[in-house]
Formats: C-alpha cells, structure tokens, sequence
C-alpha cells in the first residue's frame, strides 16, 4: 500500500509494497492531509514489514527520547532510528535514515489485524515518530517551524496563538470557528517561508478541539497567549521576550546542530518581519470582534 500526504506545504509518502493490511487507518484527522499526486515526494519512506526486525550496526548516540521509546544513533550511510513499542518497550522498528533526512528504510515489526485473520501494520507507528523526526529535521533546516499554537485565517490573515497547553489555544479556535473563521489547527502550526512570505499551515495533529485543515494563508500575526482575569489585554512584548517566549512552544530537533541553527536564525527574521504580541484574553465571544478591531488600528497606520 502507498500512502501519500501533504503537511505545510512537503510531499510526504510512505510505500509499503507487499500489501499488508493496514491497521487503523484511514485515522481522521490525517485523512484530510492525504493526497493521489505521483509528483516525487520530499520525504520517502520505504516500508517493510516483517517478523523479526534486521540487526545494524550503531555508531555514535546522537539523541535518546527518553525511556528508550526511541533513540537515533550516527550510521556509515547517515542515521539509525530505533523505536520501542510503548508499553513491552521491545523493539518496533528501525530506520535507515540518509544524511538529508529525505530518504528513509522502514523495517516495521507485524501485528495481527483485529480478527487475528491476517498480517499487517500500522500507519500510525511509522508516523510517530520516525517521520515526525524526519519531517521536523528537513523543515528546520529549511527554515520553517513547527509550533505548539493555534492557527486561524481570517481576512486580516493568518494569525497563530501560542501557548503552553491550558494556556486557551483550543478555546480561542472554538471561538473563531463559531465566527466562520478557517482554522489550521488548535494544536500545533507549521511556520515557513514561500517565495520570501512567511506562510501558516495546519497539520493533522491536533489538540481537545480536535480542528484540523489542509489549508494555508499569509502570516500576519503572532500572539503569545494565557488567560486574563477581567478583561482582554494585549501589550507589546520586547523582541528578547518574544523570542524565549516562542523558542519554548517549538518542537525543536535538538539532535541536529545545523537545524538548531536554522531555527533560531528563523526566529530572528521572524521578529523583524511579523507583528507580534502578548494577548491575555478571558472566555468570552467578544475575543474575535476585539482582535479585528486591533487589526485594522494596526493597518490603518501601517506605512
């Protein structure tokens, strides 16, 4: 089976071609982000479901996600991903990664279907986290970011919310939506740069809101986020504050230094080309007449 899917803006494929069943899947919210393009993808990975999974040889640990769930080791062709299952902790799978993070062999353990019938593999457990992983290196040294926010379009264009979590990311997208806003995700939004504009893009992962959409816009705002207590409060915030402000809600691949790099000279750009603010709110409808409001004071003195 192929799979193909596009996430902010990357061609991302998974073939798998011996035809083993597939375990829960389609899975919403992902079904919206697949697509039937036979354009070469960004990321390809090469599925293989086996029994027993092949030994390789590890080099250097490079990154251990804690518990063991799954480390990357260096490797003579570029990386060795490792997975375990979450609960036995015995091994998953394995990933022979290319050195630029765009070509990846998957050997995945097999499980039986629901009815015990047949064999077959879950989508799912090459999604999280092997092309996570992948997908989170190659955006980050390309420049873009993946952050822990809420993305809405609105005809004043997109704007993200950013926040830890109870900090009202789902709330504000529950509010909006109820205004017939678009909105990208209430979880996590991937920030990139496209033709020299910086660009919003939902992805399939997705917070207790559970909003989700293939769809991008022009960014045009960012607003770090927490509750308020009597009424909605927006304020400048310092480029320093902002910056550390955002640099905690980015999923960051701390096991690679050129992405690192990459991402903090984003940040960077992203202070000199983007408004953005410090938004405390209370839960209450008026959210969104406020915030357009402020939109267009901001237009109306734009140079």
């Amino acid at each position: 089976m192929r799979i193909d899917f596009q996430i902010g803006g990357y061609r991302v494929r998974l073939d798998e071609r011996e035809d083993y069943a597939c375990i829960a899947w389609p899975l919403s919210p992902f079904d919206s982000f697949l697509t039937a393009s036979d354009a070469p993808p960004d990321i390809d990975f090469q599925v293989r479901v086996v029994k027993q999974l092949p030994a390789f040889p590890e080099g250097r640990l490079v990154f251990d996600a804690c518990h063991g769930l799954w480390k990357l080791y260096e490797s003579t062709t570029g990386y060795l991903l490792e997975t375990a299952d979450t609960q036995s902790l015995e091994p998953r799978s394995r990933a022979v990664i290319s050195p630029d993070f765009s070509h990846v062999e998957v050997w995945l353990c097999s499980q039986s279907t629901p009815r015990g019938a047949h064999t077959g593999w879950m989508p799912m457990h090459v999604f999280n986290p092997i092309v996570e992983a992948c997908f989170l290196t190659k955006l980050a040294r390309e420049g873009g970011l993946l952050l822990h926010s809420a993305g809405i379009l609105t005809e004043h264009g997109g704007w993200v919310f950013t926040g830890a979590s109870g900090a009202g990311k789902s709330t504000l997208s529950d509010l909006f939506a109820a205004r017939g806003r678009r909105i990208l995700s209430d979880e996590r939004v991937i920030i990139r740069k496209v033709a020299g504009e910086w660009v919003a893009y939902g992805t399939p992962w997705v917070g207790s809101g559970r909003h989700a959409n293939n769809h991008q816009g022009p960014l045009t705002g960012i607003y770090c986020i927490s509750h308020g207590e009597r009424a909605h409060a927006l304020r400048p915030i310092s480029p320093r504050d902002f910056t550390l402000f955002v640099l905690r809600q980015c999923f960051l691949p701390h096991w690679d230094r050129e992405a690192m790099d990459r991402t903090l000279a984003s940040l960077g750009e992203l202070v000199e080309r983007i408004g953005y603010f410090d938004l405390a709110f209370v839960k209450s409808p008026d959210i969104v007449d406020y915030l357009d409001a402020h939109a267009l004071e901001r237009a109306a003195v734009a140079p």
